[in-house]
């Protein structure tokens, strides 16, 4: 039966239905524009507002700068279930966008109103609606819990996207596209199940084996369109292969739609597809079979290079420097987008497809048609609407409970940190107040204590917020692939932080109430502690309000803190009622502190008797007085009595009555309910801030004319840039220091191991007696499949292994046998890390300056920096914003500004660099790997891990080191045509390699774990060969001329580690940091916010206090609460710290950029201005609403008076920041420095006297 027929038989499925099953995807005069606009530029702490006034005033009158620009223009085309799509084209012609749209995600984007895109006759808007995760779009980025394991991670996207072949009370057709073992085991999973997924910060497993995990999460649910963003990227070859035929497998098995965009794919990639498209700058030039591409373009004049891909040659079309014409066709082939475009419209091949796309819109028509008859109709009016989700909620907050018990159980450290801390600080509490007697004379003490304890169980939970805002990327993934309500995510970590609330709440209520000797009866404590855990919870849903309610983590900062503030003052102990003014007395009656703050008053003091210990009148004079003649001189006395009744002195006091115990907890009950439901409908109805998308962003001063659009797309439009083909290198680029004749020299590694320390498993090795060497004028690949350990031999040999065990040897030339060692080391690594608010130019020019030898002036640093960039084709985003991945910098600029930033610092001795093409178009690829192959010519040394080769690629290199889980396959020449290193394979039984074949792919394949047609132990057969014997010949011969030329150096090369001095250190990282701060207002804006916000609440709160009793007791308690403002700014300090702080400890320091000395100090004096200006802020805010000016004008000392209180607050406001930034340098992460911070300074505020 054909696709066609297939189609005529859905006639009697319903709209509803048909939006969960999809056989066929068609388009047609599909258009598309994005949102040009002149606002796309860097905002710093000025501008930012006067950038939302001018949006408000363009709001209110209408008026706009946005124009549309044009990303895609009249695509056309059809994909019935069980085919796949290829989508090829140079980054930026629209491939990403394109994508996006056929599956469903048009944020950001507008359709024409002529575009036509239809699911099986189902409109694009009631596919959004209704069937979000059956209709996926999969972008090249891998977010995922770093401390879940694979084989959790995956268990988890099955629960949440398969279940029995029957159908759900929503409608759904339950079915799978795999199983999940099946899955794992053709993504080679298998070895990874029980290792952490890992993140940058976090150790895992590889980062092939992270992409194949993201994969993986997509192919073992359901979905009906897969759209696949580069997801190749960073696998080997072999890997690839394998992701394509797992995906062409499901389709075909599941007849679902798969559509892809691939950058290097192979021949055999590209024979699974069954149609392809290619685009030209937005424009479509070709639709059809993967079979006809090639002689479509071929008949209209092109050539296709020997050896080449088809893929590649299809994309070669796109770029003017690649494309190879006919002789003799040059003025008659079509070479602009627009040309390509009308040729093609007027193609037999497009005629074919018109053909397609009308034989299918008449039979939806068809299905239409039968669908409208009466009983059709009633029946589809009367089901239910679906949901695009498989599980019921329920069960969807099931699974997420499950996993948040086993990230719990993973990651421990900031539970067991609260825990712990709050106990320590409960017992010194317990110290402080220990034994009180049960008189009068422990009154004040007993509702102090009460208020802090209940103040503190409710700011127990201050870090949930920045914990909230760490897993939210991570949430929004899978609400976007439709895993679960956001929700149910929210309730299940509602329910898992139960049990250490209970904890919590005993490590820290249970040593000082006994110490304290509160009262000790059953009742008394379990009332207590039921209002400590109640006042906890509270406080966590009015955190996670406050987050859910926030776009951003520091934007949730300033009013969360005010908040709480207020809820500390209003309280009615700090200010009592009669003390407070009326415009913010009303307060009081929503602040559950206030509430509970009263139940625990009463349950300590209602139905007591307390003796007294201090009368009226009293004194030698009064020794015989009667009873009657005398009072206690405590609140709420009798006349004549010598105890005071506790009910009494609560009524008179406080106003508090024993009714109101209960009354208090339904109150509680009922404010913290109303926070749970804002929490819950904030959490599933407000998305995080979307990125504006990989758009190129300027410095103000810097912007282009043109315009910039809202694309992920189109940037590259706005700066259009060269593609060079075969780049001249400059003399310049070469690394040689002046008159020091050559310095690069070999580097020698033998019998070198590598192992760590699992706690499950012991020690686990993962570099296994591996041998080679670099030497001066080479270029030597090191490949290997996902997780051979490629990435872990690079950190080895560069001396960031910073945990494990290594043995083994490691030689250099002797010059180079000193501090220095570390610094001559260029190594660009996998993951592409920049400071985000610099420009690219900026990044260059601070590594030349940091980096480079002192022997070259600073106008040949920055001469240099300028070679670089044009080597690199970043001429045209020099100044451009890097921008965090997602936002600013695409995945292909960043990794050639990785690149650059290591060229950039002049390597001495080695270069290394870990993928270098990945991400990037053939061409692209071709020209990075040509310019290393050039540097290597002119007497660098470079080792270079690659992934899915070319060719021509990989005849560019002199050697290669194969590993395969951390042992030797091979290492040695690769010879002319890759003669030699394919002669080896061969002699060991295999297959040759084809001539048109790839050498690279194809040694991937035949020494892939995976490939059962060939089982052999290659690791042993390379131990046991001539050649590796021939190779330890070699190795102990230059090994011994290593040693002779070090017994004659009698004078070695002494070296500094770094190339720059402290102070010219201490100057670029300062300038760069106070940049940072400054393009980035949202933390200098929030900061100065919680400052005046708090100043003007505390200020007016105690406005114009009196010097009574009371007056002078409120001012006290005010000067108290403004040095609780810390809580709120280490919100704030702690995670900028740890983000500079990773990029020091992943790159920076092992590079010897420069100091950690540097890096701390520098941190502090960036912090001076910042901190400076809140003291100012405050001290106006507070000091002279209070009214203590007036003390000051009395004693005739004000202008004494007033400074030394200005230099108290900006003392307190310094001590705050680096208080915060001490912490933050031994904490994993923010939540358990903000958890310990506070812990910390409430030791300070319980000693403060």
């Amino acid at each position: 039966m054909s696709r066609s027929h297939d189609l005529s038989g859905n006639n009697g499925q319903t709209q509803d239905e048909k939006a969960n099953h999809v056989d066929s995807l068609l388009f047609r005069n599909l258009s598309i524009h994005g949102s040009a606009t002149l606002e796309h530029y860097q905002t710093t702490f000025l501008d930012y507002p006067l950038s939302v006034l001018a949006r408000l005033v363009r709001h209110v009158f209408g008026s706009s700068q946005d124009r549309k620009v044009r990303i895609l223009q009249d695509f056309e085309g059809v994909i019935v279930g069980g085919e796949m799509l290829l989508a090829l084209g140079r980054p930026g012609s629209g491939c990403t966008t394109l994508l996006k749209t056929l599956s469903g995600d048009s944020r950001g984007l507008h359709l024409d109103t002529t575009s036509l895109l239809s699911y099986q006759g189902v409109p694009m808007a009631e596919i959004t609606k209704r069937s979000r995760g059956e209709y996926i779009y999969v972008p090249e980025s891998d977010i995922h819990f770093p401390h879940l394991t694979v084989a959790q991670t995956l268990t988890f996207a099955s629960q949440a996207r398969t279940a029995s072949t029957t159908a759900s009370s929503s409608g759904h057709p339950y079915t799978t596209t795999g199983n999940t073992e099946e899955t794992i085991t053709a993504l080679a999973l298998t070895h990874a199940l029980h290792t952490k997924v890992g993140s940058s910060v976090v150790k895992g497993i590889s980062g092939g084996e992270r992409k194949r995990t993201s994969i993986a999460e997509i192919l073992v649910g359901t979905s009906r369109i897969q759209c696949w963003d580069n997801s190749i990227r960073g696998l080997d070859s072999a890997n690839a292969l394998r992701f394509i035929e797992c995906i062409h497998s499901s389709a075909v098995k599941a007849h679902i739609v798969v559509i892809a965009t691939l950058y290097q794919a192979s021949e055999a990639i590209y024979n699974c597809f069954d149609k392809v498209i290619v685009l030209y700058e937005g424009r479509e030039i070709y639709f059809g079979s993967t079979n006809n591409a090639k002689a479509y373009f071929i008949d209209l004049g092109f050539i296709c290079p020997d050896r080449s891909t088809t893929a590649d040659f299809l994309c070669s079309i796109t770029n003017p420097s690649e494309r190879i014409i006919r002789q003799g066709r040059e003025d008659s082939v079509p070479l602009s987008p627009a040309e390509l475009a009308k040729t093609w419209l007027s193609s037999s091949e497009r005629v074919r497809l018109v053909a397609e796309i009308q034989k299918h819109e008449n039979v939806l028509a068809s299905d239409y048609r039968t669908q409208q008859s009466p009983r059709s109709h009633l029946e589809s009016t009367m089901q239910r609407p679906p949901t695009p989700y498989i599980l019921p909620f329920s069960k969807q907050v099931n699974i997420c409970l499950t996993r948040s018990f086993q990230r719990l159980a993973q990651e421990p450290t900031p539970v067991i940190s609260g825990i712990i801390g709050n106990t320590i600080i409960s017992i010194i509490l317990g110290s402080m107040f220990y034994n009180m007697p049960a008189n009068t004379s422990s009154f004040f003490g007993r509702g102090v204590l009460l208020f802090f304890t209940i103040l503190t169980n409710t700011l127990l939970a201050s870090f949930e917020g920045v914990q909230l805002w760490d897993h939210r990327p991570i949430v929004e993934k899978q609400y976007q692939l439709a895993f679960y309500h956001r929700s149910a995510e929210a309730v299940a970590s509602m329910l898992c932080d139960l049990p250490n609330k209970v904890l919590l709440t005993a490590g820290f209520n249970l040593p000082f109430y006994f110490m304290a000797n509160m009262r000790r009866t059953p009742a008394a404590f379990f009332t207590f502690y039921f209002f400590a855990f109640i006042s906890l919870l509270t406080g966590s849903m009015l955190y996670r309000t406050i987050g859910a309610m926030s776009r951003t983590l520091t934007a949730s900062i300033a009013p969360g803190s005010v908040f709480i503030l207020l809820l500390v003052i209003y309280t009615g102990f700090i200010l009592p009622i009669p003390s407070m003014h009326p415009w913010l007395r009303w307060f009081a009656y929503i602040n559950p502190v206030g509430y509970a703050f009263e139940s625990l008053m009463i349950n300590e003091f209602q139905g007591l008797q307390f003796p007294c210990v201090s009368f009226i009148p009293e004194g030698p004079s009064f020794v015989g007085n009667r009873p009657h003649q005398r009072m206690c001189s405590v609140t709420g006395a009798t006349a004549g009595s010598d105890v005071v009744d506790g009910s009494l002195y609560l009524a008179t006091t406080f106003d508090y009555h024993e009714k109101h115990l209960w009354r208090n907890l339904a109150v509680l009950f009922g404010i913290m309910t109303l926070l749970c439901i804002l929490y819950l409908v904030a959490t599933e109805c407000l998305a995080v801030q979307r990125s504006r998308g990989e758009v190129l962003i300027h410095k103000r001063t810097r912007q282009p004319k043109t315009a910039f659009f809202d694309d992920s797309e189109k940037q590259e439009h706005a700066t259009t840039m060269p593609r060079v083909t075969q780049p001249e290198l400059d003399n310049n680029l070469i690394p040689d220091p002046k008159s020091n004749g050559p310095v690069a020299a070999s580097f020698i590694w033998d019998n070198l191991s590598y192992e760590i320390n699992v706690s499950k498993l012991g020690r686990l090795r993962l570099l296994d007696d591996i041998e080679g060497w670099v030497e001066p004028g080479t270029l030597t690949a090191l490949m290997g499949e996902s997780g051979a350990g490629k990435t872990t031999l690079l950190n080895v040999l560069a001396m960031r292994a910073d945990v494990g065990v290594i043995s083994g040897e490691k030689l250099v030339d002797s010059r180079f046998q000193n501090e220095g060692f570390a610094r001559k080391i260029g190594y660009a690594q996998q993951e592409d890390i920049a400071l985000s608010t610099a420009t690219v130019k900026e990044a260059l020019v601070f590594s030349a300056r940091l980096r480079q030898s002192s022997q070259y002036t600073d106008a040949e640093k920055l001469a240099y920096v300028e070679e670089v960039i044009s080597m690199l084709d970043l001429g045209e985003l020099a100044n451009a914003v890097i921008g965090a991945p997602g936002d600013g910098l695409n995945i292909e600029q960043r990794k050639r500004l990785t690149i650059g930033i290591e060229l950039a610092a002049r390597p001495e001795l080695l270069l290394f660099l870990d993928e270098p093409t990945s991400g990037m178009d053939s061409n692209t690829a071709w020209t990075i790997c040509r310019l290393l192959r050039r540097l290597a010519d002119a007497g660098q040394t470079i080792l270079c891990t690659i992934h899915q080769p070319s060719g021509t690629i990989f005849e560019m290199f002199d050697r290669l080191l194969l590993i395969q889980h951390g042992r030797s396959l091979y290492f040695g020449n690769i010879g002319q045509n890759s003669r030699i290193v394919i002669d080896y394979f061969s002699q060991q039984g295999v297959a040759t390699c084809p001539p048109q074949a790839n050498p690279a792919e194809w040694l991937m394949t035949i020494t892939s774990l995976a490939n059962s047609s060939v089982k052999k132990d290659w690791p042993q057969l390379w131990a046991s060969s001539a050649e590796r014997r021939a190779i330890k010949a070699r190795l102990a011969e230059r090994k011994a001329e290593l040693r002779a030329a070090e017994k004659k150096d009698s004078n070695p090369t002494v070296d500094s580690a770094y190339a720059a001095p402290f102070l010219r250190q201490l100057y670029h990282v300062t300038k760069r940091n106070f940049e940072q701060d400054w393009r980035t207002p949202s933390y200098l804006h929030s900061k100065l916010f919680l400052a005046l916000g708090a100043s003007i609440v505390n200020g007016f709160s105690f406005y114009a206090s009196s010097n009574s009793l009371q007056g002078t007791q409120n001012q006290i308690f005010s000067v108290f609460i403004l040095f609780t403002l810390h809580s709120s700014l280490v919100q704030l300090i702690i995670p900028r710290f740890l983000e500079n702080r990773r990029l020091y400890e992943l790159d920076e320091g092992p590079s010897r950029t420069y100091r950690w000395d540097v890096f701390v100090l520098s941190n502090i004096i960036s912090e001076l201005p910042s901190q400076t200006v809140l003291a100012t802020v405050q001290y106006l805010g507070w000091f002279y609403p209070i009214g203590m000016y007036r003390n000051a004008i009395s004693a005739h000392a004000l202008n004494e008076r007033s400074g030394l209180m200005f230099l108290l607050l900006w003392s307190y406001m310094l001590f705050s920041s680096t208080f915060s930034q001490i912490v933050a340098t031994i904490t994993p992460d923010a939540a358990t420095g903000i958890n310990i911070s506070s812990l910390l300074y409430s030791l300070s505020l319980i000693f403060c006297g």
